[in-house]
């Protein structure tokens, strides 16, 4: 992949998380993701770029495909329900909760005015209205084996034209504790 290929698609997933509209009407309430979103936020890179209040998109976003060439052969028998889950339940967006334990202030907004502020003035109208902020974070449903013992969740952080990372985490409850383990083999950084 050439480096313009890169950058094209790197703009293209900003682009995207960022175009997508208020429709969700379902409210995600799994105590579960919520635990696993607080462990996964602390090491977003907008998390670490903000220094004000950290901004969390509202709505997950959906048709993030868990692709085979994305988890090593291992993890894809292992997470094989997990996946399964994601993929049945990302095929809509659902609304996030301001149900996260975290030591940063954080703001839920909706996808609709980061859309907004991202069209009408770029990253300079967003930063006016979201001053250190980092940028934002988005984040997918997560998907669970039966057992609620391993997870798979999709996460991402826009920071500017080429700042940000997007990329798969899975994550295992090991003694009570949820906890991100390998398995993942790609992400995208700009």
């Amino acid at each position: 992949m050439t480096i313009r290929s890169l950058v094209a698609a790197c703009l293209c997933c900003s682009g995207i998380a960022a175009a997508q509209t208020s429709v969700a009407t379902k409210t995600y309430d799994v105590a579960d993701a919520y635990r696993i979103y607080n462990v996964l936020l602390p090491h977003e890179e907008s998390y670490g770029f903000a220094k004000g209040t950290l901004i969390i998109q509202e709505e997950t976003v959906s048709n993030r495909v868990a692709s085979e060439p994305c988890v090593t052969p291992e993890a894809a028998s292992r997470f094989k329900d997990a996946i399964a889950d994601y993929k049945s339940l990302n095929q809509k967006q659902m609304r996030l909760k301001r149900q996260f334990q975290i030591e940063k202030a954080y703001e839920v907004v909706s996808s609709d005015t980061i859309e907004t502020l991202l069209k009408d003035g770029g990253w300079d109208r967003f930063y006016k209205r979201f001053p250190d902020s980092g940028g934002y974070i988005i984040m997918s449903a997560v998907g669970f084996n039966k057992e609620m013992t391993r997870a798979i969740v999709y996460t991402g952080s826009s920071c500017g034209g080429l700042c940000g990372s997007w990329r798969f985490h899975l994550v295992e409850k090991i003694d009570g504790t949820w906890k991100e383990v390998p398995g993942v083999s790609c992400s995208m950084v700009s």
